[in-house]
């Protein structure tokens, strides 16, 4: 008997890929503006290059963003849902994250696991709202990928289509939506000030 542990996938990548960015679509080496800064006449650009990232937008606003770039104004389409930005996570491979050197430079943490750590378990099951672990089917040639919900930014959304050709994949709606979900949960959540001792 096949247990139920088995069973559990948490990405699965979708058949079809469209010609527009769609929601859960994963990138691989995008690079992003960070800071430019001068300093008499030297000018000085700070890039940060992600070896992968997920859209994070949902595919209602990214459709009617897609379709309102690719029709000309009317009366009735006033091209009022066109997007300027689109929400992006960084995805890390899971080793990495691991080794707490998944930032390289960028960030520093302090956070190191092994596999067999009760926390990474419950990082892997998805039970940890901060994070979400994507492992596709052994047949996908995909690493082992995770999302910190706490690092999320906003990529000029011309940009990202100029890199549309950076795309792997795109996932299945059962498993984008899932993401959306647990993403829209953990940054709506309510930070309750810690008690003190008087």
């Amino acid at each position: 008997m096949i247990s139920q542990k088995t069973l559990k996938i948490s990405a699965r990548k979708s058949k079809q890929i469209l010609s527009r960015i769609c929601q859960g679509d994963i990138f691989k080496d995008i690079e992003i503006l960070e800071n430019i800064s001068i300093t008499g006449s030297k000018i000085l650009v700070n890039k940060i290059v992600f070896p992968y990232i997920i859209c994070l937008n949902q595919e209602c606003d990214l459709e009617n963003d897609y379709n309102e770039n690719n029709l000309p104004a009317t009366e009735t389409n006033h091209k009022d849902s066109c997007l300027l930005h689109l929400a992006i996570a960084p995805l890390f491979l899971f080793d990495q994250f691991l080794t707490g050197k998944h930032w390289g430079d960028i960030l520093k943490s302090n956070y190191t696991a092994k596999r067999q750590d009760t926390k990474v378990k419950l990082i892997i099951d998805n039970e940890i709202p901060r994070y979400h672990y994507l492992k596709f089917p052994d047949k996908d040639v995909m690493p082992e990928l995770i999302i910190d919900f706490k690092h999320f930014f906003t990529m000029n959304r011309n940009l990202l289509y100029k890199n549309i050709d950076k795309r792997i994949c795109s996932m299945e709606d059962l498993f984008k939506e899932r993401i959306s979900q647990r993403f829209s949960n953990f940054i709506s959540r309510i930070g309750l000030p810690e008690e003190t001792k008087d």
